[in-house]
């Protein structure tokens, strides 16, 4: 055991170790509940017994544009003007979009992104689409976190067919 006393072990190993938490911390996904302006449930808008509404009904992007896309504020208040309409969890909705509520300020809802992906990490939701790639195969539950990793897009490439060179997502 004579040998860990050599600063040259120690230093080493403080390195990998170093390294060993580096990795993990930069290529483990987060798993995080994001916390929204207004209470959504998508299951509440898409369920087939609910209200049955499309993906692209709101994430106007996802089958063409690179991103998904959030809709305005006003296009979710053109049903709940009506519906739901003195519901206390939906005053922020109000405060951004109806013009008729006391109070209204006018500022858009900022959401909070529920799948985000590292910063050199590019996924083109249109291409993907065009691809015949559904949205439930990347959002599964989409009311839940979504841990993608570098193995899940890899094993949905191989299925679908798509290319697995590097730079085609990395960037």
């Amino acid at each position: 055991m004579r040998f860990l006393r050599h600063p040259l072990c120690i230093f080493t190993a403080v390195g990998v170790l170093c390294l060993v938490l580096i990795y993990r911390h930069a290529y483990t996904a987060a798993t995080y509940v994001a916390q929204q302006p207004v209470p959504f449930e998508h299951s509440t808008h898409t369920a087939a017994d609910k209200v049955n509404m499309q993906c692209q009904s709101c994430h106007a992007g996802a089958e063409k544009g690179a991103g998904a896309g959030m809709p305005a504020s006003s296009a979710c208040m053109d049903c709940h003007r009506h519906i739901l309409a003195d519901d206390a969890r939906l005053l922020p909705l109000h405060a951004a979009a109806n013009a008729d509520s006391s109070v209204y300020h006018g500022e858009p809802l900022r959401w909070v992104r529920q799948a985000p992906l590292p910063a050199h990490v590019h996924f083109n939701h249109g291409y993907h689409a065009r691809k015949g790639v559904s949205c439930a195969e990347c959002h599964p539950n989409p009311d839940a976190p979504t841990a993608h990793t570098m193995q899940s897009c890899l094993d949905c490439h191989e299925k679908h067919a798509l290319p697995l060179n590097c730079d085609s997502c990395h960037h």
